[in-house]
Protein backbone atom coordinates (compact mmCIF):
# COMPACT_ATOMS: atom_id res chain seq x y z
CA UNK A 1 0.00 0.00 0.00
CA UNK A 2 1.20 3.79 -1.46
CA UNK A 3 -0.95 6.08 0.37
CA UNK A 4 -4.31 5.57 2.09
CA UNK A 5 -6.68 8.40 3.54
CA UNK A 6 -9.83 10.46 4.33
CA UNK A 7 -11.53 13.28 3.21
CA UNK A 8 -10.99 16.32 5.41
CA UNK A 9 -13.20 16.94 8.48
CA UNK A 10 -13.66 20.39 7.11
CA UNK A 11 -15.24 18.95 4.44
CA UNK A 12 -18.23 19.20 6.22
CA UNK A 13 -18.62 22.75 7.04
CA UNK A 14 -18.60 22.75 2.83
CA UNK A 15 -21.62 20.58 3.20
CA UNK A 16 -22.97 22.81 5.44
CA UNK A 17 -22.81 25.52 3.77
CA UNK A 18 -23.92 23.95 0.50
CA UNK A 19 -27.00 22.98 2.48
CA UNK A 20 -27.74 26.35 3.59
CA UNK A 21 -27.69 27.82 0.39
CA UNK A 22 -29.74 25.15 -0.92
CA UNK A 23 -32.34 26.09 1.53
CA UNK A 24 -32.75 29.03 2.01
CA UNK A 25 -35.10 29.90 -1.19
CA UNK A 26 -37.83 28.01 0.95
CA UNK A 27 -36.69 29.49 4.15
CA UNK A 28 -37.28 33.03 2.48
CA UNK A 29 -40.56 31.75 0.95
CA UNK A 30 -42.00 30.47 4.02
CA UNK A 31 -41.51 33.76 5.94
CA UNK A 32 -42.76 35.98 3.18
CA UNK A 33 -45.73 33.88 1.99
CA UNK A 34 -46.21 32.31 5.70
CA UNK A 35 -46.54 28.67 5.12
CA UNK A 36 -45.71 26.51 7.38
CA UNK A 37 -44.84 23.75 5.87
CA UNK A 38 -42.34 24.91 3.62
CA UNK A 39 -40.39 25.18 6.47
CA UNK A 40 -40.50 21.82 7.03
CA UNK A 41 -39.85 20.61 3.74
CA UNK A 42 -36.58 22.81 3.67
CA UNK A 43 -36.01 21.76 6.85
CA UNK A 44 -36.29 17.91 5.80
CA UNK A 45 -34.05 18.53 2.90
CA UNK A 46 -31.51 20.48 4.75
CA UNK A 47 -31.15 17.35 7.35
CA UNK A 48 -31.39 14.73 4.56
CA UNK A 49 -28.36 16.68 2.69
CA UNK A 50 -26.36 17.00 5.69
CA UNK A 51 -26.67 13.56 6.84
CA UNK A 52 -25.58 12.32 3.00
CA UNK A 53 -22.48 14.54 3.52
CA UNK A 54 -22.13 13.32 6.78
CA UNK A 55 -22.23 9.64 5.74
CA UNK A 56 -19.74 10.25 2.69
CA UNK A 57 -17.20 11.74 5.03
CA UNK A 58 -17.62 8.54 7.92
CA UNK A 59 -17.21 6.22 5.28
CA UNK A 60 -15.35 7.25 2.05
CA UNK A 61 -11.32 6.15 2.02
CA UNK A 62 -9.24 5.67 -0.62
CA UNK A 63 -6.34 3.38 -1.23
CA UNK A 64 -3.43 3.86 -3.71
CA UNK A 65 -1.34 0.84 -4.21
CA UNK A 66 1.01 -0.54 -6.69
CA UNK A 67 -1.50 -1.38 -9.17
CA UNK A 68 -5.00 0.55 -8.17
CA UNK A 69 -6.91 3.05 -6.62
CA UNK A 70 -9.59 1.83 -4.34
CA UNK A 71 -12.46 4.23 -3.60
CA UNK A 72 -14.79 2.93 -1.17
CA UNK A 73 -17.85 4.78 0.53
CA UNK A 74 -21.68 4.58 1.43
CA UNK A 75 -23.63 2.47 4.41
CA UNK A 76 -26.75 1.25 3.21
CA UNK A 77 -25.52 1.08 -0.37
CA UNK A 78 -22.01 0.26 -0.23
CA UNK A 79 -19.54 0.63 -3.16
CA UNK A 80 -16.19 0.31 -4.24
CA UNK A 81 -14.40 1.74 -7.21
CA UNK A 82 -11.38 0.13 -8.51
CA UNK A 83 -9.10 1.86 -11.05
CA UNK A 84 -6.22 -0.02 -12.37
CA UNK A 85 -3.12 2.13 -11.93
CA UNK A 86 -1.96 2.48 -16.01
CA UNK A 87 -5.95 3.32 -16.65
CA UNK A 88 -5.56 6.90 -15.16
CA UNK A 89 -5.56 9.00 -17.34
CA UNK A 90 -5.04 12.46 -15.92
CA UNK A 91 -5.04 13.93 -11.69
CA UNK A 92 -6.32 17.52 -11.91
CA UNK A 93 -6.78 19.53 -8.63
CA UNK A 94 -9.32 22.68 -8.14
CA UNK A 95 -9.57 24.85 -5.24
CA UNK A 96 -12.21 27.87 -5.33
CA UNK A 97 -11.71 30.88 -2.67
CA UNK A 98 -13.04 29.14 0.11
CA UNK A 99 -11.52 26.17 -0.06
CA UNK A 100 -8.02 27.70 -0.65
CA UNK A 101 -8.79 29.48 2.58
CA UNK A 102 -9.57 26.41 4.59
CA UNK A 103 -6.23 24.30 3.27
CA UNK A 104 -8.73 22.11 1.39
CA UNK A 105 -8.49 20.79 -2.75
CA UNK A 106 -11.03 18.71 -4.84
CA UNK A 107 -9.18 15.43 -6.32
CA UNK A 108 -10.77 14.82 -9.84
CA UNK A 109 -9.00 11.65 -11.34
CA UNK A 110 -10.24 10.85 -15.19
CA UNK A 111 -9.25 7.77 -17.25
CA UNK A 112 -9.70 7.28 -20.63
CA UNK A 113 -13.22 5.78 -21.02
CA UNK A 114 -14.39 9.11 -22.10
CA UNK A 115 -17.17 10.05 -19.28
CA UNK A 116 -15.02 12.80 -18.15
CA UNK A 117 -14.23 12.38 -13.91
CA UNK A 118 -14.27 8.78 -13.17
CA UNK A 119 -13.39 9.46 -9.77
CA UNK A 120 -13.70 13.49 -7.27
CA UNK A 121 -12.36 13.51 -3.79
CA UNK A 122 -13.68 16.54 -2.29
CA UNK A 123 -11.87 17.92 -0.13
CA UNK A 124 -8.85 16.51 1.14
CA UNK A 125 -5.98 18.34 2.97
CA UNK A 126 -3.37 20.44 0.56
CA UNK A 127 -0.25 18.09 2.19
CA UNK A 128 -2.64 14.49 1.42
CA UNK A 129 -3.24 16.00 -2.11
CA UNK A 130 0.60 16.56 -2.99
CA UNK A 131 1.44 13.41 -1.58
CA UNK A 132 -1.15 11.41 -3.25
CA UNK A 133 0.00 12.99 -6.72
CA UNK A 134 3.55 12.25 -6.32
CA UNK A 135 2.84 8.70 -4.90
CA UNK A 136 0.69 8.50 -8.25
CA UNK A 137 3.46 9.54 -10.63
CA UNK A 138 6.66 7.94 -8.64
CA UNK A 139 3.86 4.49 -9.20
CA UNK A 140 3.43 5.35 -12.55
CA UNK A 141 7.43 5.93 -13.31
CA UNK A 142 8.20 2.47 -11.05
CA UNK A 143 5.90 0.50 -13.67
CA UNK A 144 7.30 2.01 -17.16
CA UNK A 145 10.85 1.39 -15.65
CA UNK A 146 9.98 -2.66 -14.44
CA UNK A 147 8.22 -3.23 -17.62
CA UNK A 148 9.30 -6.14 -19.96
CA UNK A 149 11.49 -5.09 -22.69
CA UNK A 150 11.43 -6.90 -26.46
CA UNK A 151 15.12 -7.42 -25.12
CA UNK A 152 14.39 -9.87 -22.02
CA UNK A 153 11.05 -11.07 -22.27
CA UNK A 154 8.13 -11.57 -20.29
CA UNK A 155 9.38 -14.36 -18.48
CA UNK A 156 13.06 -13.62 -18.04
CA UNK A 157 14.62 -12.57 -14.57
CA UNK A 158 14.27 -9.01 -13.86
CA UNK A 159 17.24 -6.86 -14.05
CA UNK A 160 18.21 -4.77 -10.73
CA UNK A 161 17.29 -1.41 -11.19
CA UNK A 162 18.66 1.19 -9.34
CA UNK A 163 17.16 3.54 -7.14
CA UNK A 164 15.32 6.40 -9.25
CA UNK A 165 16.69 10.06 -8.51
CA UNK A 166 13.71 12.73 -8.33
CA UNK A 167 13.14 14.03 -11.78
CA UNK A 168 14.21 17.79 -11.72
CA UNK A 169 11.09 20.41 -13.10
CA UNK A 170 11.14 21.87 -15.92
CA UNK A 171 9.57 25.49 -17.16
CA UNK A 172 7.78 24.61 -20.33
CA UNK A 173 5.96 28.33 -21.00
CA UNK A 174 4.29 30.68 -18.48
CA UNK A 175 1.32 32.86 -19.86
CA UNK A 176 1.81 36.67 -19.05
CA UNK A 177 -0.93 38.96 -18.03
CA UNK A 178 -0.54 40.79 -21.66
CA UNK A 179 -0.80 36.82 -23.29
CA UNK A 180 -3.71 37.01 -21.47
CA UNK A 181 -5.16 40.05 -22.56
CA UNK A 182 -4.64 39.49 -26.16
CA UNK A 183 -6.14 36.04 -25.77
CA UNK A 184 -9.06 38.02 -24.29
CA UNK A 185 -8.93 41.08 -27.05
CA UNK A 186 -8.47 38.55 -30.24
CA UNK A 187 -11.82 36.19 -28.40
CA UNK A 188 -14.81 37.73 -30.41
CA UNK A 189 -17.68 35.38 -30.23
CA UNK A 190 -20.18 37.66 -31.52
CA UNK A 191 -21.93 34.89 -32.45
CA UNK A 192 -23.11 34.21 -28.47
CA UNK A 193 -24.71 37.39 -28.19
CA UNK A 194 -27.16 36.39 -31.22
CA UNK A 195 -27.65 33.08 -29.76
CA UNK A 196 -28.42 34.81 -26.50
CA UNK A 197 -30.80 37.50 -27.72
CA UNK A 198 -32.95 35.09 -29.85
CA UNK A 199 -32.93 32.78 -27.07
CA UNK A 200 -34.24 35.99 -24.73
CA UNK A 201 -36.71 36.57 -27.51
CA UNK A 202 -38.24 33.40 -27.22
CA UNK A 203 -38.53 33.25 -23.54
CA UNK A 204 -39.97 36.81 -24.00
CA UNK A 205 -42.89 34.50 -26.32
CA UNK A 206 -43.32 31.95 -23.92
CA UNK A 207 -43.60 33.95 -20.72
CA UNK A 208 -46.00 36.20 -22.88
CA UNK A 209 -44.55 39.20 -22.78
CA UNK A 210 -44.44 39.06 -26.95
CA UNK A 211 -47.10 42.06 -27.08
CA UNK A 212 -45.47 44.54 -24.59
CA UNK A 213 -42.43 43.57 -26.51
CA UNK A 214 -44.02 44.49 -29.79
CA UNK A 215 -45.49 47.94 -28.11
CA UNK A 216 -42.04 48.68 -27.41
CA UNK A 217 -40.72 47.85 -31.01
CA UNK A 218 -43.17 50.12 -32.41
CA UNK A 219 -42.05 53.09 -29.45
CA UNK A 220 -38.62 52.71 -30.27
CA UNK A 221 -39.52 52.44 -34.32
CA UNK A 222 -41.02 56.25 -34.14
CA UNK A 223 -38.42 57.61 -31.72
CA UNK A 224 -35.66 56.47 -34.47
CA UNK A 225 -37.92 58.08 -37.45
CA UNK A 226 -37.33 61.11 -36.55
CA UNK A 227 -33.31 60.71 -37.43
CA UNK A 228 -32.19 61.15 -40.84
CA UNK A 229 -30.89 58.04 -42.32
CA UNK A 230 -27.02 59.43 -41.71
CA UNK A 231 -28.22 59.59 -37.99
CA UNK A 232 -29.65 56.12 -37.97
CA UNK A 233 -26.80 54.69 -39.72
CA UNK A 234 -24.31 56.88 -37.11
CA UNK A 235 -26.65 54.71 -34.46
CA UNK A 236 -26.67 51.37 -35.41
CA UNK A 237 -22.91 51.57 -36.04
CA UNK A 238 -22.64 52.90 -32.14
CA UNK A 239 -24.97 50.03 -30.80
CA UNK A 240 -22.63 47.10 -32.72
CA UNK A 241 -19.49 49.21 -31.33
CA UNK A 242 -20.82 49.10 -27.62
CA UNK A 243 -21.99 45.48 -28.37
CA UNK A 244 -18.42 44.12 -29.61
CA UNK A 245 -16.41 46.30 -26.70
CA UNK A 246 -18.96 44.21 -24.54
CA UNK A 247 -17.85 41.02 -26.02
CA UNK A 248 -14.15 42.13 -25.85
CA UNK A 249 -14.74 43.42 -22.62
CA UNK A 250 -16.32 40.16 -20.87
CA UNK A 251 -13.99 37.65 -22.45
CA UNK A 252 -11.02 39.63 -21.53
CA UNK A 253 -11.95 39.19 -18.08
CA UNK A 254 -12.97 35.75 -18.23
CA UNK A 255 -9.81 34.83 -20.01
CA UNK A 256 -7.85 36.94 -17.22
CA UNK A 257 -9.61 35.09 -14.18
CA UNK A 258 -9.63 31.30 -15.43
CA UNK A 259 -5.38 31.78 -16.91
CA UNK A 260 -4.64 33.76 -14.63
CA UNK A 261 -0.69 32.86 -13.40
CA UNK A 262 -0.82 29.87 -16.53
CA UNK A 263 2.40 27.95 -16.11
CA UNK A 264 3.74 24.71 -18.05
CA UNK A 265 5.90 22.66 -16.48
CA UNK A 266 7.73 19.32 -17.26
CA UNK A 267 8.47 16.56 -15.07
CA UNK A 268 10.45 13.40 -16.80
CA UNK A 269 7.21 12.27 -18.87
CA UNK A 270 4.42 14.41 -17.30
CA UNK A 271 2.97 17.53 -18.14
CA UNK A 272 1.67 19.58 -15.54
CA UNK A 273 -0.28 23.33 -15.83
CA UNK A 274 -1.02 25.51 -12.93
CA UNK A 275 -4.16 28.37 -13.80
CA UNK A 276 -6.90 29.88 -12.08
CA UNK A 277 -7.46 33.50 -10.13
CA UNK A 278 -10.94 32.44 -8.06
CA UNK A 279 -10.97 29.12 -8.62
CA UNK A 280 -7.12 27.62 -8.84
CA UNK A 281 -6.32 24.54 -10.98
CA UNK A 282 -3.46 21.84 -11.57
CA UNK A 283 -3.74 19.13 -13.38
CA UNK A 284 -0.84 16.36 -14.70
CA UNK A 285 -0.76 15.20 -18.23
CA UNK A 286 1.58 12.35 -19.18
CA UNK A 287 3.20 12.81 -22.79
CA UNK A 288 2.27 9.27 -23.71
CA UNK A 289 -1.58 9.62 -23.07
CA UNK A 290 -1.59 12.87 -25.67
CA UNK A 291 -3.63 11.87 -28.28
CA UNK A 292 -3.00 15.16 -30.65
CA UNK A 293 -1.94 18.30 -30.11
CA UNK A 294 -3.84 21.31 -32.38
CA UNK A 295 -2.36 25.05 -33.04
CA UNK A 296 -4.97 27.12 -33.56
CA UNK A 297 -5.19 30.72 -35.42
CA UNK A 298 -9.19 32.41 -36.06
CA UNK A 299 -8.42 35.07 -38.52
CA UNK A 300 -7.46 38.21 -36.26
CA UNK A 301 -5.08 36.03 -33.79
CA UNK A 302 -3.40 34.52 -37.32
CA UNK A 303 -2.96 38.19 -38.75
CA UNK A 304 -1.08 39.43 -35.66
CA UNK A 305 0.87 36.05 -35.59
CA UNK A 306 -0.75 34.44 -32.51
CA UNK A 307 -1.57 31.09 -31.81
CA UNK A 308 -3.39 28.63 -28.97
CA UNK A 309 -1.92 25.71 -28.34
CA UNK A 310 -4.35 22.48 -27.10
CA UNK A 311 -3.47 18.93 -26.38
CA UNK A 312 -6.36 16.35 -26.68
CA UNK A 313 -6.05 13.25 -24.13
CA UNK A 314 -7.58 9.98 -24.26
CA UNK A 315 -11.46 10.49 -23.11
CA UNK A 316 -12.06 13.55 -23.78
CA UNK A 317 -13.53 15.13 -26.73
CA UNK A 318 -14.06 18.49 -28.36
CA UNK A 319 -15.15 20.64 -31.63
CA UNK A 320 -12.73 23.44 -33.40
CA UNK A 321 -11.56 26.37 -31.79
CA UNK A 322 -14.09 25.52 -28.02
CA UNK A 323 -12.21 24.65 -25.10
CA UNK A 324 -12.37 21.43 -22.81
CA UNK A 325 -14.70 22.20 -19.71
CA UNK A 326 -12.32 24.03 -17.27
CA UNK A 327 -10.03 24.94 -20.05
CA UNK A 328 -8.11 21.00 -19.64
CA UNK A 329 -6.86 21.05 -23.18
CA UNK A 330 -5.15 24.49 -23.40
CA UNK A 331 -1.31 23.63 -22.94
CA UNK A 332 -0.41 27.52 -24.04
CA UNK A 333 -3.44 30.47 -23.76
CA UNK A 334 -1.70 32.28 -26.19
CA UNK A 335 1.71 33.35 -27.85
CA UNK A 336 3.70 34.04 -30.92
CA UNK A 337 3.93 31.42 -33.56
CA UNK A 338 7.95 30.90 -32.79
CA UNK A 339 7.09 30.34 -29.33
CA UNK A 340 4.28 28.14 -29.54
CA UNK A 341 6.79 26.14 -32.25
CA UNK A 342 9.31 25.80 -29.61
CA UNK A 343 7.24 24.18 -27.32
CA UNK A 344 5.83 21.23 -29.27
CA UNK A 345 8.73 19.32 -29.10
CA UNK A 346 8.12 19.03 -24.92
CA UNK A 347 4.32 17.79 -26.28
CA UNK A 348 5.03 15.70 -28.94
CA UNK A 349 8.66 14.50 -28.83
CA UNK A 350 10.46 13.57 -31.62
CA UNK A 351 8.72 16.48 -34.02
CA UNK A 352 11.21 18.86 -33.91
CA UNK A 353 13.59 16.11 -35.92
CA UNK A 354 10.61 15.29 -38.74
CA UNK A 355 10.44 16.87 -41.71
CA UNK A 356 6.70 17.25 -43.51
CA UNK A 357 6.31 16.89 -47.10
CA UNK A 358 2.79 18.92 -47.41
CA UNK A 359 0.35 17.21 -50.03
CA UNK A 360 -2.74 19.53 -51.28
CA UNK A 361 -5.65 18.54 -51.36
CA UNK A 362 -7.86 18.38 -54.76
CA UNK A 363 -9.17 21.25 -57.08
CA UNK A 364 -12.23 19.39 -57.20
CA UNK A 365 -13.08 20.98 -54.08
CA UNK A 366 -13.13 24.61 -55.67
CA UNK A 367 -15.71 23.22 -58.35
CA UNK A 368 -17.58 21.56 -54.80
CA UNK A 369 -17.67 24.71 -52.95
CA UNK A 370 -18.87 26.87 -55.86
CA UNK A 371 -21.78 24.16 -56.31
CA UNK A 372 -22.45 24.38 -53.03
CA UNK A 373 -22.94 27.81 -53.48
CA UNK A 374 -25.30 27.50 -56.56
CA UNK A 375 -27.40 25.06 -54.72
CA UNK A 376 -27.86 27.28 -51.58
CA UNK A 377 -28.56 30.41 -54.18
CA UNK A 378 -31.20 28.59 -56.12
CA UNK A 379 -33.27 27.81 -53.09
CA UNK A 380 -32.75 31.09 -51.84
CA UNK A 381 -34.29 32.95 -55.13
CA UNK A 382 -37.11 30.41 -55.78
CA UNK A 383 -38.02 30.80 -51.79
CA UNK A 384 -38.25 35.14 -51.61
CA UNK A 385 -38.68 35.32 -55.47
CA UNK A 386 -42.58 35.53 -54.95
CA UNK A 387 -42.18 38.25 -51.40
CA UNK A 388 -39.12 40.33 -53.22
CA UNK A 389 -39.55 39.87 -56.67
CA UNK A 390 -36.34 40.81 -58.81
CA UNK A 391 -34.51 41.41 -55.52
CA UNK A 392 -34.26 37.90 -54.88
CA UNK A 393 -31.99 37.73 -57.68
CA UNK A 394 -29.78 39.18 -54.86
CA UNK A 395 -29.53 35.65 -53.48
CA UNK A 396 -26.69 34.56 -56.73
CA UNK A 397 -23.96 36.42 -54.91
CA UNK A 398 -23.85 33.46 -52.90
CA UNK A 399 -22.07 31.32 -56.02
CA UNK A 400 -19.10 33.73 -56.46
CA UNK A 401 -18.61 33.88 -52.41
CA UNK A 402 -18.53 30.17 -52.42
CA UNK A 403 -16.22 29.97 -55.20
CA UNK A 404 -13.72 32.32 -53.36
CA UNK A 405 -14.48 30.54 -50.11
CA UNK A 406 -13.27 27.50 -52.33
CA UNK A 407 -9.85 28.61 -53.15
CA UNK A 408 -9.46 29.99 -49.63
CA UNK A 409 -9.90 26.44 -48.52
CA UNK A 410 -8.13 24.58 -50.99
CA UNK A 411 -5.26 27.35 -50.56
CA UNK A 412 -5.12 26.14 -46.80
CA UNK A 413 -5.49 22.45 -47.25
CA UNK A 414 -2.60 20.56 -46.60
CA UNK A 415 -1.84 17.24 -44.99
CA UNK A 416 1.36 15.42 -44.10
CA UNK A 417 2.69 11.63 -43.41
CA UNK A 418 5.50 10.73 -41.44
CA UNK A 419 6.62 7.64 -39.78
CA UNK A 420 5.92 8.75 -36.16
CA UNK A 421 3.36 11.67 -37.22
CA UNK A 422 0.70 12.42 -39.13
CA UNK A 423 -0.16 16.49 -39.56
CA UNK A 424 -3.31 18.34 -40.97
CA UNK A 425 -3.46 21.99 -41.82
CA UNK A 426 -6.54 24.00 -42.96
CA UNK A 427 -8.30 27.11 -42.68
CA UNK A 428 -10.46 29.22 -44.69
CA UNK A 429 -9.23 33.07 -43.30
CA UNK A 430 -7.81 31.76 -40.11
CA UNK A 431 -5.84 28.57 -40.09
CA UNK A 432 -5.17 25.62 -37.64
CA UNK A 433 -3.02 22.51 -37.28
CA UNK A 434 -3.07 19.80 -36.07
CA UNK A 435 -0.70 16.74 -35.10
CA UNK A 436 -1.85 13.03 -34.46
CA UNK A 437 0.97 10.90 -33.25
CA UNK A 438 0.81 7.71 -35.54
CA UNK A 439 0.91 5.00 -32.52
CA UNK A 440 -1.94 6.63 -31.29
CA UNK A 441 -4.16 6.07 -34.22
CA UNK A 442 -7.53 3.57 -33.80
CA UNK A 443 -8.62 3.03 -37.10
CA UNK A 444 -8.73 5.58 -40.21
CA UNK A 445 -12.60 6.08 -42.41
CA UNK A 446 -12.83 6.91 -45.53
CA UNK A 447 -16.64 8.68 -46.40
CA UNK A 448 -17.99 9.94 -49.68
CA UNK A 449 -21.44 11.92 -49.55
CA UNK A 450 -23.96 12.48 -52.45
CA UNK A 451 -22.14 15.58 -54.12
CA UNK A 452 -18.54 14.37 -53.22
CA UNK A 453 -19.56 10.90 -55.05
CA UNK A 454 -20.17 12.72 -58.05
CA UNK A 455 -17.23 14.74 -58.05
CA UNK A 456 -14.84 11.72 -57.03
CA UNK A 457 -14.16 13.16 -53.75
CA UNK A 458 -14.12 12.19 -50.10
CA UNK A 459 -13.60 13.00 -46.33
CA UNK A 460 -10.86 10.62 -44.36
CA UNK A 461 -11.50 11.34 -40.71
CA UNK A 462 -8.52 9.28 -38.49
CA UNK A 463 -9.91 8.39 -34.29
CA UNK A 464 -8.13 8.46 -31.56
CA UNK A 465 -8.45 6.52 -28.16
CA UNK A 466 -11.33 8.58 -27.27
CA UNK A 467 -10.02 12.09 -28.19
CA UNK A 468 -11.18 14.18 -30.91
CA UNK A 469 -11.24 12.91 -34.26
CA UNK A 470 -9.42 14.37 -36.93
CA UNK A 471 -11.36 14.91 -40.18
CA UNK A 472 -9.15 15.53 -43.54
CA UNK A 473 -12.21 16.74 -46.11
CA UNK A 474 -12.00 16.92 -50.27
CA UNK A 475 -9.54 14.33 -51.00
CA UNK A 476 -9.74 12.51 -54.30
CA UNK A 477 -10.86 9.29 -53.49
CA UNK A 478 -7.50 7.77 -54.61
CA UNK A 479 -6.06 10.44 -52.44
CA UNK A 480 -8.18 9.37 -49.62
CA UNK A 481 -7.34 5.53 -49.67
CA UNK A 482 -4.14 5.74 -50.05
CA UNK A 483 -3.24 8.26 -47.34
CA UNK A 484 -5.62 6.06 -45.44
CA UNK A 485 -3.83 2.97 -45.93
CA UNK A 486 -0.47 4.76 -45.80
CA UNK A 487 -1.62 5.79 -41.73
CA UNK A 488 -3.49 2.70 -40.68
CA UNK A 489 -0.11 1.13 -41.99
CA UNK A 490 2.13 3.30 -40.00
CA UNK A 491 -0.60 3.04 -36.70
CA UNK A 492 -0.61 -1.16 -37.18
CA UNK A 493 3.98 -0.96 -37.05
CA UNK A 494 3.57 1.30 -33.67
CA UNK A 495 1.39 -0.99 -32.15
CA UNK A 496 3.38 -4.06 -32.68
CA UNK A 497 6.12 -2.45 -31.77
CA UNK A 498 4.37 -1.60 -28.21
CA UNK A 499 3.48 -5.75 -27.99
Amino acid sequence: MLARGHLHPLVLLLRLLDSVQQVLFLVVAALVTQQPWLLVVAGVMFLVRLGTALARYLTLEYTLTGEELRIREGILERQERRIPLDRIQDLGFESTILRRVLGLTVVLVETASGRGVEARLDALSRQDADHLREVLLEARRTRLLAAPTPATGEGAPATPQPEPEPEPEYLVHRSSTSDLLLRGLTDLRLSAFVVTGFAALQLAEQLGFATQLQGLAGTVRQWLGQFSPLVLVALLVSLLLAVMAFGIATATLGNLVQFHGFSLTLRGTVLQRRFGLLTTRSKTLPLERIQRVTVEQPWLRRLLGLAVVKADSAGGSRAQGEDNAGGWDVVVPLAKLPVTDEILPALLPGIEATEFSWRRGSPLLVLRTTLQGAILATLAVAAFWSSSGAGALLALLLIPTWFVLGILTYRNLGLAVSPRFFALRHGIVGRYLAYVPTAKVQAVVVQQGPLALLLGLAEMTIYVAGGSPTRVPNLTIGDARQVAHEVAALAATAAAADW
